[in-house]
């Protein structure tokens, strides 16, 4: 069985890496057409440019920038969104007090607060991490509050029939039945967390990737522009893994029915 499924994988892997690479060689043959606009480069001339970026330390100051950004603004919003999300989908009363107010909230554009906010905090990594924060407290929320409201009721049952405390079946039940789709939350929180990332940088002008993205649009640089978002994308593709890997670890033997 061990056997059958490292070769479905590496069947899929093959499958993947060569679409990849017909997508990669039909770009970078794209490219060389004639009067091609100077705009349009292949891979291999960004991946030139993000390899000299990085040699040279360009890229170095600005990408610690914009990763202190998105992961403190994904830990305070995937935590307080996973805990408040929790909490909701075990009380019915906590859930109809935060159900209105984040309906609300959730449906404006997070990008759209972040000058208001600017005028109280000023264009800082303070204000940046708030908007980044709050647009990643809903993903993290609704699973959370949806994995919760999955249990099967009868392991809640079980758990009052042996007198457990009410923080003993939130551990021991709630948080683990719960994790799986929670961790899925989180996940996507990470990701909305480097959109958000850009979009503060571009708007506020930072000394993070996305500013360097801007900047060299502004500039006719396109080799530096899509060289450093070939670098977010890397680093987000990175982040992602370790989540996934994370997830993995962590809801392993995780056997409770969600069901009814």
């Amino acid at each position: 069985m061990k056997h059958h499924t490292v070769l479905g994988h590496a069947h899929r892997l093959c499958i993947t890496l060569t679409f990849l690479l017909l997508v990669l060689g039909a770009w970078e043959l794209a490219s060389h057409r004639p009067h091609a606009p100077d705009y349009f480069l292949g891979p291999v001339e960004i991946l030139q440019e993000a390899a000299r970026s990085l040699l040279h330390g360009e890229v170095i100051v600005p990408a610690a920038h914009s990763l202190y950004r998105a992961y403190a603004g994904f830990l305070v919003g995937g935590l307080v969104g996973l805990a408040m999300g929790l909490l909701s989908g075990v009380s019915r009363p906590l859930r109809e007090l935060f159900d209105v107010p984040q309906a609300f909230v959730h449906a404006i554009p997070k990008i759209s607060p972040f000058p208001a906010v600017a005028v109280w905090l000023g264009f800082t990594d303070a204000s940046r991490i708030l908007i980044i924060a709050l647009s990643c407290f809903f993903p993290a929320y609704l699973n959370a509050m949806s994995g919760a409201l999955s249990i099967n009721p009868r392991y809640l049952w079980l758990s009052r029939n042996n007198e457990a405390t009410s923080f003993a079946t939130f551990v021991q039940i709630v948080l683990p039945a719960s994790l799986p789709r929670a961790m899925v939350g989180l996940r996507i929180s990470l990701m909305v967390a480097f959109i958000l990332m850009v979009a503060t940088e571009v708007i506020g002008h930072s000394n993070g990737l996305g500013t360097m993205v801007m900047n060299a649009y502004q500039n006719g640089e396109y080799r530096q522009m899509y060289a450093a978002i070939l670098l977010i994308a890397v680093a987000g593709f990175v982040s992602n893994l370790g989540m996934e890997r994370l997830s993995t670890r962590l809801c392993r033997g995780q056997n409770l029915a969600t069901g009814g």
